[in-house]
């Protein structure tokens, strides 16, 4: 049991160390009296849920509508244009390709 306690503490504890680094890298400058603040305001919010979580909650707890996968698509199908363009990939593509190559060769040209 007690090796059990340990690995929790110990998971325990990385999970804190990892929220506070990350709450210190998002450039909030706030550091551990941030992550307090926020952690109270969550909770609050939890507690006394506004009129915008409440209508959050209340949509969350319809019950779903069983649609037929061939009906969804036709339901949802739009005649605009694709979000992927093959002609803008294939040039995003080719420029990336292009750097990658100029990358290796002034690599090679500096280890001559």
């Amino acid at each position: 049991m007690l090796p059990v306690l340990v690995w929790t503490l110990v998971a325990l504890a990385a999970a804190a160390a990892v929220v506070l680094v990350a709450s210190a890298a998002s450039g909030g400058g706030r550091g551990g009296a941030g992550f307090l603040a926020d952690l109270r305001a969550g909770v609050s919010a939890r507690r006394h849920p506004d009129a915008e979580d409440a209508a959050a909650a209340r949509a969350a707890e319809i019950e779903p509508v069983d649609v037929r996968l061939d009906e969804f698509l036709r339901a949802t199908a739009v005649d605009d244009d694709g979000y992927l363009r093959v002609d803008e990939v294939r040039n995003v593509l080719t420029k990336a390709r292009d750097r990658a190559v100029r990358g290796v060769q002034h690599l090679g040209s500096r280890s001559s």
